[in-house]
This record gives structure tokens, C-alpha cells and sequence, in this order.
């Protein structure tokens, strides 16, 4: 089988993805990552077995970084050979990127040379915070040629069929909560619970005040979530009320088996070059962000569409 040669394109100041993502495909060298930046992202590395790295026939083979201190220091870290001074400089010699950063205001602009190439991409998550940005990408999500999201909804539990069938039916509602910045973070819970809700969000409702969201995420099939995001809450979690009266909760506090999961499926994506998740469905999620805060602002319901959303089973 061909080798997909992939190109790592990050970082932004707090989002250390370019280490994490790039040490779980191609491994990595403990001495240097130890000196990285993220003490946090060498410390589970460490505690993983080394079959768990590497992905069969994909490999990171270029990196570009907007200081080229950092780009080296991420090849040194996840043995990656070439570094470059443009990431234009990879057409030509990689099959698709990763664009590792989530700020989501440099997406468009990073990934617009890559996808006029025809090249997959991944981007990190959020995908895009305007509609504008949203629209840009849609022809790309829907070619196929685009993926996007958050490592949250490849966490083992939401993996696993016997446990969503288990919540799927017999759940009435969700309460999620999530920290810092709606964008950055609303998205992780967000799409960490879409695999459960299986249906596409319909309306959107922000509460919350300028420091707090409180968020109520009404889906077709009838349930509902809350997602809050409060500065003063620690970590991500989702808990799960149901008509027998079971409440599930999932602590979302294993970053290594998301992500690798994650990448496991950007690689099925590229290689069969069919929807892992359904387009429709990222496009859903993206709306319901924005439209969050655009309530917030109005102090109204907003509608979303789901026109095309894939019929809910």
C-alpha cells in the first residue's frame, strides 16, 4: 500500500495538537519532548505503550509553524524530516495536511492552497465561527476532500455501538460543561455528544451573561441538551439522564485515545474517500456554535436548518 505522506501546519500560542497529533502518528523522542512546551502532552505520551503509535502507511513528513523555531523544534520532537519556510512549500510533495491550530480565524486562509490542490484536509476544531468562513468550506465537506472536528467524539466510550445503543434509547436529555472560550471549547462537547443524540440540532437558545454560556441545544428527535461554559469549571464532562433513571456520566480525560482515534479515522477518510462523518452533520454543529452566541447577543431562539442533515434512523 502507497504511503500518505502528510504535511503539519500549526501552531497558535496554547494549542499544543502539532506535538500530540504528530507524535501519535510518526512517534516520537521522549528526551526532546520532555523539553517541549508541553510537559502536559510528554507526560501522557509517556504512559502509552509504544504499539500504540504509528498509523500503517502514514507518516508526518513536513511541518511549517509561523516561527520556524517552533516548526524545528516539532520535527525534532516527532521525527519529522523536512521542514519549510512557506506551508505553500508542501504542494506537490504531500497527499494531505493537517491544520493543527484552532483559532479558527487562520483556517480559511491556511487551508485554501491545499483544498484548491484537491488535497485532503483535516482542521482542527472549531472549523469556522462565521457563516461566511462556514460557507467557504461546505463545497469541501461535501466533495469529500475536507474533514473537521474534535477529538471528543472519538472518545472509546462513543466508540463503542453497544454503549450508544444503550443511551440512544433510553435517553430524555444532557447536561454538558465545558470551560474557557465557547468556540474553542463549546465545540469539544458539543460534538462529543452528537454520536449519542444521532439527529440534527433544530434550535439554540444562549441564557448565559458576557463571562458564562448556558446554552440549550433542542435536536429533531425531540431530546435536548444544556451546555454550559464557565471559566470557573475544571475539565469536560457530559452526563446523560434517562427514562429508567440511570444518569451516565462521561469525563472526557483521556486526550491520547481521542485524538488517536481521531487520526485513525482522517486516515480511513483519505484512503476510502467516503464520509466517516456525515458532512451534513459537521456543518449542523458549526451553525449551532455561531448560533449560540448570535442568542446570546439577540436574547432569542435562533432556528437552524437541517434541510440537509441524513435522514435520522
Amino acid at each position: 500500500m502507497k504511503n500518505i505522506s502528510l504535511g503539519m501546519i500549526g501552531y497558535n500560542h496554547g494549542n499544543g495538537h502539532p506535538y500530540s497529533f504528530s507524535a501519535i502518528i510518526n512517534g516520537y523522542r521522549q528526551d526532546r519532548m520532555d523539553r517541549s512546551p508541553y510537559p502536559v502532552i510528554a507526560d501522557y505520551l509517556k504512559k502509552r505503550s509504544p504499539f500504540e503509535f504509528g498509523i500503517r502507511n502514514f507518516s508526518v513528513d513536513y511541518v511549517w509553524a509561523p516561527e520556524e523555531s517552533i516548526s524545528r523544534n516539532i520535527s525534532e520532537c516527532c521525527r519529522i524530516p523536512h521542514v519549510v519556510k512557506q506551508y505553500e512549500d508542501m504542494i506537490g510533495h504531500v497527499d494531505g495536511v493537517i491544520i493543527a491550530r484552532d483559532d479558527a480565524k487562520s483556517h480559511r486562509a491556511l487551508a485554501r492552497p491545499f483544498l484548491e490542490e484537491g488535497l485532503h484536509v483535516f482542521i482542527d476544531k472549531p472549523l469556522a465561527t462565521n457563516h461566511d468562513d462556514l460557507d467557504f468550506f461546505i463545497p469541501y465537506l461535501e466533495k469529500g476532500q475536507l474533514m473537521s472536528g474534535s477529538g471528543f467524539r472519538f472518545h472509546p466510550r462513543f466508540m463503542n455501538p453497544v454503549f450508544l445503543d444503550m443511551l440512544r434509547s433510553d435517553m430524555v436529555c444532557t447536561t454538558a460543561v465545558t470551560t474557557i472560550d465557547w468556540y474553542k471549547y463549546g465545540i469539544h462537547v458539543i460534538e462529543a455528544i452528537q454520536p449519542v443524540f444521532n439527529a440534527p440540532i433544530i434550535e439554540v437558545e444562549n441564557i448565559g451573561s458576557e463571562v458564562i454560556d448556558v446554552v440549550r441545544l433542542n435536536y429533531q428527535n425531540g431530546k435536548y441538551a444544556l451546555v454550559i461554559r464557565d471559566n470557573d469549571l475544571k475539565g469536560f464532562n457530559a452526563t446523560f439522564y434517562t427514562q429508567s433513571g440511570r444518569h451516565v456520566s462521561v469525563t472526557f480525560d483521556d486526550n491520547f485515545s481521542c485524538f488517536r482515534n481521531m487520526l485513525f479515522t482522517f486516515h480511513e477518510f483519505m484512503t476510502t474517500k467516503q464520509h466517516v462523518v456525515d458532512h451534513a452533520e459537521t456543518i449542523n454543529l458549526i451553525r449551532a456554535l455561531i448560533a449560540a452566541r448570535e442568542s446570546r447577543k439577540r436574547r432569542t431562539k435562533i432556528t437552524i436548518s437541517a434541510e440537509t442533515y441524513p435522514p435520522v434512523t
